[in-house]
């Protein structure tokens, strides 16, 4: 009888195990603050070093609330709203104050990583947790 009990109990701690290492949805990967640690595209070419430096110390913080903060890239604190799209695969920012709403791929998301870019694949942006 107690050979019985020795594979049901390893196939329990198997189911959750499973179960505890499920990946998280992007929408619970996002809330953080990120520091930007990487750049690329036609946007950035032939910018000033100096303002690469000033880029690289910016961070993006996402909240719970779907509110977002992007500070260092400036001279003041920028706001607004961000929403994801139901797959997890875009993200939607609208700075306060604006209409418009800037869209953007999710190339990868992890706990420590956040990459993306641009609807036409023309600016890469990665970031790292912070």
């Amino acid at each position: 009888m107690k050979l019985f009990r020795l594979p049901s109990l390893a196939l329990l701690a198997a189911v959750l195990l499973f179960s505890a290492c499920k990946g998280k949805s992007t929408k619970d990967l996002i809330v953080k603050k990120w520091k930007f640690t990487d750049f690329s595209g036609k946007e950035f070419e032939g910018m000033p070093d100096s303002v690469k430096t000033k880029m690289m110390d910016a961070t993006m913080e996402f909240k719970k609330d779907g509110k977002y903060e992007n500070a260092g890239m400036g001279e003041s604190t920028k706001t607004g709203t961000y929403k994801l799209s139901d797959d997890g695969k875009s993200l939607y920012t609208t700075d306060e104050g604006s209409s418009f709403t800037d869209s953007l791929n999710i190339l990868e998301i992890s706990e420590t990583k956040l990459v993306v870019a641009d609807k036409k694949g023309e600016v890469k942006i990665t970031l790292g947790a912070k």
